[in-house]
């Protein structure tokens, strides 16, 4: 009784020092601050050696994650990678309705092996939440059977929709053993309901991989069960949200991989959140430098983040047409959650944002694999990148 006393009171600081962590945070938060940088080691383009000095620009000072909009010289002062004009604005989560997802997302996979993190410690700026995973059996079915104790999923699923967050179910990962025959539609669907009913989530992410995208016939059943469940559940008044996070390539080319899904869900899905990582030497060409850049090209990493999601947004090289408002780009959370994607440099991807908002193609905002890694990492993804997203 004592041990259980003791753990209870352990969480409950750890829930105080989140939520005094973010108040903090939210203080010294200048979005968009009308200051000039110059000489800033981060601020600056790698593929021209040029600053970044008419977009959005993520600097860091004193500990602090600061967007700064460049003004011309007469209307602020020049500053050494320092910000001279700040006033603090909270983080705001977007309002949303209960069929939409809020205007601006940070998307995070959670999972309940190691590293572990307690549903808990999800830091509150994550306000979407994507399980991991709904996973087959041996027959190719899909049965969600939690990797904690049922109970403490079903508790920590109940704490983040109290403050607001979104909670999916994802569908597969890397696992690649999904395989629905359409003679046990009916089956997938009951399994559906029943993970949605028994843990009160909010819909499902199809995170298909390798084999499992294209086995049996899960291109067919998979988005039919989902748009019917999606127009039952809101008929009743219930929210059913369906992402999508395929590997980039897999949307693109004349047979794309996930073109069935698209076609099967129509307009029912509510965003795609291609994953930038793991594709190693894939990429994108650009008209803009007459080259090709790989995604694994770290000194051309805004122009390969801009570059492959204008192509998505606006159906360009083959590529499955997606627009902006349904589209997040996916990045690792550290060098350890990918074999290979990490942005080692956050002002490329606030250069890359900045250039996307700047041809009115501003996303929905970003997804990272995963939370755990970036507890691991101090939480070092959330903090440079949620003070970007909810700025726009």
């Amino acid at each position: 009784m004592h041990i259980f006393i003791l753990l209870a009171f352990m969480r409950h600081i750890n829930l105080l020092k989140r939520q005094m962590a973010t108040r903090r945070i939210t203080r010294n938060l200048s979005p968009r601050a009308a200051v000039k940088v110059v000489n800033n080691p981060v601020a600056g383009n790698p593929a021209t050696n040029k600053p970044y000095d008419t977009l959005h620009v993520a600097i860091r000072t004193k500990g602090r994650v600061i967007y700064v909009n460049p003004q011309p010289d007469n209307q602020s002062d020049q500053v050494e990678g320092i910000v001279q004009s700040a006033e603090p604005t909270p983080i705001a989560q977007s309002t949303q309705s209960a069929f939409s997802l809020p205007e601006r997302v940070l998307v995070g996979f959670w999972f309940g092996w190691a590293p572990q993190l307690s549903m808990y410690d999800i830091p509150p700026e994550y306000n979407v939440v994507c399980v991991a995973f709904f996973e087959p059996d041996d027959g190719g079915m899909p049965r969600f059977v939690p990797t904690i104790p049922a109970q403490e999923l079903k508790s920590g699923i109940a704490y983040l929709r109290s403050r607001g967050t979104v909670v999916l179910l994802s569908l597969g990962g890397a696992h690649q053993g999904v395989a629905i025959k359409t003679a046990d539609r009916a089956v997938f669907r009951q399994e559906v309901i029943n993970a949605i009913e028994t843990y009160n989530f909010m819909g499902i992410d199809i995170d298909l991989e390798g084999r499992s995208i294209t086995a049996a016939n899960n291109q067919t059943v998979v988005p039919s069960v989902l748009r019917e469940l999606k127009e039952e559940y809101q008929s009743q008044g219930k929210p059913f949200f369906i992402t999508m996070a395929p590997e980039f390539g897999k949307l693109r080319g004349p047979n794309a991989t996930y073109q069935p899904f698209f076609s099967g869900l129509g307009n029912s899905y509510d965003l795609v959140m291609p994953q930038y990582y793991n594709q190693g030497l894939d990429g994108i060409w650009s008209n803009t430098y007459n080259r090709y850049i790989s995604q694994n090209n770290d000194e051309l990493k805004g122009e390969f983040l801009y570059e492959l999601t204008s192509a998505i947004i606006n159906g360009q090289s083959n590529y499955i047409q997606i627009p902006a408002k349904k589209l997040a780009i996916g990045l690792p959370a550290s060098p350890e959650a990918a074999l290979n994607g990490y942005v080692s440099n956050p002002s490329a991807v606030a250069w890359a944002l900045g250039r996307l908002e700047e041809d009115g193609n501003a996303i929905r905002g970003l997804m990272t694999w995963s939370i755990n890694q970036d507890a691991a990492n101090g939480y070092k993804f959330s903090r440079d990148y949620a003070p970007l997203i909810y700025s726009q």
